[in-house]
């Protein structure tokens, strides 16, 4: 029964999510929002909200050795995904290039923290970001630099690091670490407790603005629909077959970890690709924008239903 309960109320929990992104996708007929309003809500999470919450994340990291086989097996998972995306493309007849690039990464800042936090709660952040450190290594140093690569035919090292430490996520993230090892030397004291509520309060902008903006950006075209549904069927089946493998012998067996780490590795491996792909695309390139679109806005709704299901019969 009280396994039950706990799904339910796991379940009841991300409805206010789901009932934003409704709304959200709802708002597309009307004049409420705009695509220069939603553009200008994703700068504000992009630049302020996420990096904020994304620094009380990783502020209260609880950092072991023994959790770095855990960061690593992540980030290899990530591009395991892609390698195993370049050899699946011929026998699908993926005759596009990001269909490896869409198997590997997690959207984790615009969508899997919003999920995460609604249903398991804001005490449970540093173990969500312990989870999400691997691939974030991932996105910002592979994943960038083939989708660079595609998008110019060439990248540099300079220009990739220099993208690296001036995102504001990982500012915020290499911030938030350093708070982690060094903040209790620090006795507490009312301006640290006035600096941490206020960006508690821009932290707390991050779910309604991306649930609004995602159901508002939710477009489905009938154009390279049959490459998206091949996309999503075979980045659902492996990955949830690999947390279900990573959570029983690494998470359990190995490491002895807390049972919350399962269930936020459940939820990362459930979302979609990164966002980020569409922002390195060649802007002329129609078609594979067309499937790259399709695939995330889709990917969006099956992710947020796995998500909801998961935290109900999963255990």
């Amino acid at each position: 029964m009280l396994i039950i309960s706990f799904g339910r109320m796991g379940m009841y929990s991300i409805l206010p999510v789901l009932l934003l992104f409704i709304l959200g996708f709802l708002l597309q007929r009307g004049s409420t929002l705009t695509q220069a309003s939603v553009a200008g809500a994703k700068r504000i999470v992009s630049d302020l909200a996420l990096p904020a919450l994304l620094f009380q994340a990783f502020s209260s990291l609880e950092i072991e050795s023994k959790y770095l086989i855990l960061v690593v097996t992540i980030f290899l998972v990530c591009l395991l995904m892609v390698l195993l995306g370049k050899a699946l493309a011929k026998p699908l007849r993926m005759e596009t290039p990001y269909f490896p690039l869409l198997l590997g990464g997690f959207e984790m800042g615009m969508l899997g923290y919003a999920l995460f936090l609604s249903i398991y709660g804001s005490e449970h952040v540093g173990k969500m970001a312990l989870i999400d450190l691997g691939q974030v290594l991932f996105v910002f140093f592979v994943l960038m630099a083939f989708l660079i690569r595609e998008r110019d035919g060439a990248h540099t090292t300079k220009a990739l690091l220099t993208q690296f430490i001036t995102s504001p996520v990982i500012l915020a993230i290499g911030g938030g670490i350093v708070v982690s090892l060094v903040g209790t030397w620090f006795s507490p004291h009312p301006i640290w407790t006035a600096i941490d509520e206020g960006i508690s309060l821009l932290a707390s902008l991050t779910t309604p603005l991306i649930a609004l903006s995602i159901g508002y950006g939710i477009h489905i075209k009938k154009e390279g629909l049959s490459w998206s549904l091949k996309t999503i069927m075979v980045r659902k089946l492996v990955l949830l077959g690999l947390a279900l493998l990573i959570n029983h012998f690494l998470i359990d067996r190995l490491l002895g970890m807390d049972t919350i780490y399962r269930y936020a590795l459940l939820v990362m491996f459930l979302t979609p690709p990164p966002y980020v792909v569409t922002i390195y695309m060649r802007p002329n390139d129609t078609v594979n924008a067309d499937y790259v679109d399709n695939t995330l806005s889709l990917d969006t709704l099956v992710s947020i239903l796995m998500v909801m299901l998961a935290a109900v019969f999963y255990r």
